[in-house]
């Protein structure tokens, strides 16, 4: 048991890498340091990791530690897991201030099985910060390629909001679906050479980019390209914009809209998972093209919140740049922006508080840009702002129940601009 004395002493930072010279922490691996620890986490129960193994959930996520071919290494299972994590704590926060220009993260890394994994990498950069950069495409390429080495600039984890003077967790890795990998040779170093590219953080919101993870990379690209042969088709006349919200006007809503909106042309632009990005690129790729919609009906960002914890100001952002895109590729539309829909359990909830102030910035944005606006929240809530898993199961998308609510109060809308419509 460690004294008091050493206690106290851990409070303080340590001092931070020195940008001009070769400087290291040393995280996992044979040079690692009593200084950080090893932690799995699976559903918010975190346990940390001793040798040989182990395992949390029923082996939902599971670490291993053992010598081998690259020395001390951690091998990492997961399995049906949408919040597993492995990490490394500093016993003493590291002030990489002075090294987040220069430096890199490194590790060695054996990849097993990411075919269907989510893995995503993030440095600790203060409160209410989130910059998890996902590296499953890189991984997915050297899958059964034996040991190789990623080296990550740490300008990667850089955000407008980032604090890097007390980082506690200078490795966390998050893990979803199934997968499994060995990892060795941890390190943060003050100068390096990274050997990957990620995208700015400050600007990911408004720079085009398809969606590539595990659970959609099936199904994107041939739906965007369905999308593009039945905009040919059918010339719709209204279009839906959105994430797994809005393309669930084809499944739990589809009765829903048939009885409602049945006889409008209707193209459906929502693709589950997508943040303002995606629904960029896929504007920039043709999904516009030779159409002119009376009325465009927007909501996106809620995986803006979701999956990056996205600043309210850069999810507005990225709607605005979807917002001028379709003014410049079908003038001619009449757009409605909806207030992201409610999610969590209550007001408590700090994805539903990010999406609320969010909205309010999504209000501003509508009456900048002279558009129309609908904040129809307050019919998915009950009194006390819970919301109801008889309106969304998973107290994120609705069901046939949420789609009827969602189409009462669209029909307002609709109806003033299709007015010619029987």
């Amino acid at each position: 048991m460690r004294s008091i004395l050493a206690s106290l002493v851990l409070l303080a930072p340590l001092p931070a890498l020195a940008a001009d010279s070769a400087v290291a922490y040393h995280l996992l691996g044979d040079k690692a340091t009593p200084s950080f620890d090893l932690f799995i986490e699976s559903d918010g129960v975190a346990a940390p990791v001793s040798a040989p193994q182990t395992v949390l959930e029923e082996g939902r996520v599971s670490a291993a530690l053992a010598e081998g071919e690259q020395g001390n290494m951690a091998t990492v299972s997961f399995k049906d897991t949408w919040s597993g994590r492995f990490y490394t704590k500093a016993e003493q926060p590291l002030d990489l201030t002075g090294s987040i220009d220069s430096g890199v993260l490194n590790f060695a890394i054996k990849v097993s099985d990411v075919a269907k994994a989510g893995l995503q990498v993030e440095v600790s950069c203060g409160e209410n910060c989130r910059n998890a950069v996902d590296i499953w495409p890189q991984l997915k390429a050297m899958q059964g390629q034996g040991w190789q080495t990623i080296s990550m600039p740490l300008a990667c984890f850089d955000r407008a909001n980032a604090d890097f003077s007390a980082v506690e967790y200078p490795l966390r890795m998050h893990l979803s679906g199934k997968g499994e990998f060995s990892i060795a040779d941890v390190a943060i170093e003050s100068q390096g050479t990274g050997n990957i590219t990620c995208p700015d953080q400050d600007a990911i919101t408004v720079t085009p980019a398809p969606l590539r993870t595990f659970w959609a990379d099936d199904w994107w690209m041939p739906r965007h390209k369905q999308k593009l042969a039945e905009k040919d088709e059918i010339e719709p006349e209204l279009l839906l914009i959105g994430d797994s919200i809005t393309h669930g006007w084809e499944d739990a809503g589809k009765a829903v809209w048939q009885a409602n909106f049945g006889h409008i042309p209707t193209l459906n632009l929502g693709f589950s998972g997508d943040r303002t990005e995606n629904v960029l690129w896929r504007f920039e790729h043709g999904e516009l093209e030779g159409i002119a919609p009376k009325l465009s009906v927007i909501m996106i960002g809620t995986n803006n919140t979701g999956h990056r914890m996205d600043t309210p100001a850069s999810i507005r952002d990225g709607v605005a740049k979807i917002i001028e895109e379709l003014k410049q590729r079908v003038p001619e539309t009449e757009v409605l922006l909806l207030a992201i829909f409610p999610r969590g359990k209550d007001n408590s909830d700090y994805a539903r508080i990010n999406n609320k102030h969010t909205n309010a910035l999504l209000k501003a944005l509508a009456y900048e840009q002279e558009v129309m606006f609908a904040n129809i929240n307050q019919g998915f809530l009950n009194e006390d702002g819970t919301l109801s898993e008889e309106i969304m199961p998973d107290l994120l998308h609705p069901n046939e129940t949420g789609y009827n609510i969602w189409a009462k109060a669209l029909s307002p809308y609709i109806s003033a601009v299709f007015s010619d419509k029987p």
